[in-house]
């Protein structure tokens, strides 16, 4: 008995729900939903000033937020409007929705309309709208960007030439005549390292002249003292060499031909006196030109010693003029340069993005583009289907519950009848 109850309030409640779904679903107007995309763009600036522009994957959460503002703008929605026809901006707030995906580049806007072709029409208007809203804003930013760039570099080289001034007094002040203290060092450093490089050739160059000297020396006594001289002995002159071996060469034909007449005549004959006079002109001849080559060289090392003397002075003052003009650790000059390194930092940084930004507003960046296109939907929205089902389930439940009671209450007083009689 229960069961068949249960199954006749439940069928009667089912009955009663499609029935008042039906109906609401007829009372209810139909919308269309159409659906269109766009996807931010990230700016990317060379260091050369060139843009370039490459859709990226992840933004930021306040500029995807900041973009889809641009949808809800009154200037974009009535714009919209105005193209469409027909239509309020108002009335677009109520059947428009926007969307950001949290780690997303995409927007996703749906407008709701009573036609699929308006639906699509709408939702086109605000896309063209928003993207060229958003350009312009970006266009403005940039520009007055590029202003106060422009203001704030005029000012840093102003700074700079100050600051550039004062050290330049600073030097002047000091005796020094070159301004950049780094400069000053390296052309110090490139003079001692000048100036010690000819010190030590001047001195190698003495080494060899005291030993040539010496060489010239023990020739000119051992030649003096036995009348012969080397065959390996050289000058540091091709023509003096030339002329010492044509003259030794005579030598040994004269000492020759001396010994074959004393042999051959005995000392005392005339020509054998001849002979001697001629051998004796020509140890002279070569005892002059080993003396004179010993006079050279030592002019040359006394000019030696006195161009090491020179140049060892020299080093000396230098270092000790690069000693006393260090300003490197002056509190002055440290505060100075660092002042004017800071401002060259900001100089280049300031430069380099003034030329980006130059290039950025004369290029009207957009930072949106069409993702997906708005489409013209088939049918009305599923909204409308699931609303009339839940009018209906809530209609159905509520008159079924009344049944149900109502039911009860017969079949209760039925009973209490039937036993009565």
């Amino acid at each position: 008995m229960k069961l068949i109850r249960f199954t006749l309030i439940l069928t009667v409640w089912l009955a009663l729900g499609a029935a008042g779904g039906w109906f609401a679903y007829q009372q209810m107007p139909g919308k269309y939903v159409s659906e269109g995309e766009v996807a931010l763009i990230s700016e990317t600036l060379s260091s050369a000033g060139l843009a370039q522009f490459s859709r990226i994957s992840l933004m930021g959460s306040v500029d995807r937020e900041l973009a889809a503002q641009n949808f809800q703008s009154l200037r974009v929605r009535e714009h919209a409007a105005k193209t469409v026809g027909g239509i309020t901006p108002a009335e677009i707030t109520d059947n428009l929705n926007v969307k950001t995906r949290d780690t997303s580049a995409v927007i996703s806007i749906k407008v709701s309309a009573d036609s699929p072709k308006r639906a699509a029409d709408i939702a086109n208007a605000l896309i063209d709208e928003a993207i060229r809203v958003d350009g312009e804003k970006r266009e403005s930013t940039a520009r007055t960007a590029l202003q106060a760039v422009g203001t704030r570099l005029a000012e840093v080289r102003k700074e700079l030439d100050e600051v550039n001034t004062r050290i330049r007094q600073f030097n002047l002040d000091k005796g020094i005549m070159i301004s950049d203290e780094n400069e000053r060092q390296q052309i110090v450093a490139l003079t001692i390292a000048d100036t010690e490089k000819r010190l030590a050739e001047l001195q190698v160059e003495q080494t060899a002249l005291k030993s040539r000297l010496k060489q010239a020396a023990d020739l000119i006594a051992a030649f003096n003292s036995k009348g012969e001289l080397p065959s390996g002995f050289e000058f540091d002159d091709q023509e003096r060499n030339y002329t010492l071996s044509e003259a030794r060469r005579k030598l040994l034909d004269q000492e020759s031909q001396l010994a074959s007449l004393k042999s051959r005549y005995g000392p005392e004959n005339p020509n054998t006196q001849a002979a001697q006079a001629e051998v004796e002109t020509t140890k002279r001849t070569i005892s002059d030109t080993l003396g004179m080559q010993g006079v050279r060289l030592t002019s040359r090392l006394k000019d030696n010693e006195e161009a090491v003397k020179y140049f060892e002075k020299k080093l000396a003052d230098t270092e000790e003029k690069a000693r006393k003009t260090d300003i490197s650790l002056d509190p002055v000059y440290v505060g100075l340069k660092s002042q004017r390194e800071a401002l060259q930092s900001s100089l280049s940084q300031l430069s380099t993005r003034f030329t980006e930004l130059s290039v950025y507003a004369a290029a009207k960046p957009v930072t949106m583009q069409r993702f997906s296109d708005p489409y013209v939907p088939d049918g009305p929205s599923k909204m409308k289907i699931l609303s009339a089902l839940a009018v209906g389930l809530f209609v159905g439940g509520f008159l079924g519950l009344m049944h149900m009671v109502l039911s009860t209450g017969v079949v209760s007083k039925l009973q209490t009848y039937v036993a009565g009689k």
